[in-house]
């Protein structure tokens, strides 16, 4: 018994130094963890603005060069141009040895691509419709005039010159919906490849404030020198109303990407809205200032994106993809 004592009490006396020891332990791996883990998350938004200011550089650089003198092909000059997002992302991707797992490379639901087929269609017809109401544009006069098809890589006669304008324009829309949408598709890709496969993920993951609203504004301000170099844009105004496009246009887009889990599905709404809106409704309309009312980001254009994008906010469907990261990776 008088042995035994002593070594108990030494015991007892151990073992809550023992527990200190490893509460500290665990309080200092904790607090460098937390350490670790918020440098890592400042790197992050730090890598992000790289790639906005990478991106942005890049757009300038290459419009520039056509200024100094350097005339590619038309159709390449837009290839290039629509594809720095893409391979800059693919550079971010091997150099920080990010991996491609988040690109988002699901096929999706066919549901999701009808949505991006014929939403952008359906909207388009809307907006020229009103516009017509109310007498901001006419059929163009000399329909059988034009090309039936005057797109970047290839231009169509028609196949039928002598047919009613109702001919001509069936005919324009089967060649623009079925012929002009594939080219069309593999250009959207070079963009949705850099801002829905990569910007908005980044976005998402790292915290920044409302990642769909600031990739729009990403996108629309990355087309400034297109719009104020080529004349493509009609003044300050202008690019307000194609920075307005972009922001809501792009959150259906990046809506698109995050519930189906596909750049692909996205790359299709962008080639929907390019089909549509330029190669079928834009050539076969005219109007005084028809760039204001009915343009790529005209006024009777933004008004309908302005209620899909309300009706998307309203019913929760932004909200609810958001919370759910299920689909950022594969």
């Amino acid at each position: 018994m008088t042995t035994s004592g002593p070594g108990k009490r030494s015991t007892s006396f151990r073992r809550p130094l023992l527990a200190n020891e490893s509460l500290h332990r665990l309080r200092r791996e904790s607090a460098a963890e937390l350490a670790a883990n918020e440098l890592n998350l400042i790197t992050q938004h730090w890598r992000v603005g790289f790639y906005v200011v990478a991106v942005l550089v890049a757009a300038w650089v290459w419009m520039l060069s056509f200024k100094l003198g350097f005339r590619p092909p038309e159709w390449l000059a837009v290839a290039v141009l629509m594809y720095i997002p893409g391979l800059l992302s693919v550079v971010f991707r091997v150099a920080f040895k990010e991996g491609f797992r988040d690109v988002g490379w699901r096929v999706g639901s066919g549901c999701f691509w009808l949505w991006a087929y014929l939403a952008p269609l359906v909207l388009a017809a809307v907006s020229f419709a009103v516009a017509l109401l109310f007498g901001k544009v006419t059929l163009a006069p000399r329909l059988d005039e034009q090309k039936m098809l005057d797109a970047l890589v290839f231009k169509l006669a028609w196949l039928l010159p002598d047919s009613s304008m109702a001919g001509l324009l069936g005919q324009r829309f089967l060649f623009v919906a079925l012929v002009g949408i594939i080219p069309g598709f593999i250009f959207a890709f070079g963009e949705e490849l850099g801002w829905r496969g990569y910007l908005l993920t980044r976005l998402l993951q790292t915290g920044w404030p409302f990642p769909l609203l600031l990739s729009g504004l990403i996108w629309g301000i990355w087309h400034l020198p297109f719009l104020l170099l080529t004349g493509y844009g009609h003044g300050p105004v202008s690019v307000a109303m194609f920075t307005a496009l972009t922001i809501l246009f792009g959150v259906f887009v990046g809506w698109l990407r995050l519930i189906s889990g596909s750049v692909f599905v996205a790359s299709m709404a962008h080639a929907s809205f390019n089909g549509f809106v330029q190669s079928f409704f834009g050539v076969s309309f005219v109007g005084e200032r028809s760039w204001f009312w009915t343009g790529d980001y005209g006024i009777f254009v933004l008004i309908p994106y302005g209620f899909l994008v309300a009706w998307l906010y309203l019913t929760k469907s932004i909200q609810a993809v958001r919370l759910s990261e299920a689909r950022l990776t594969d």
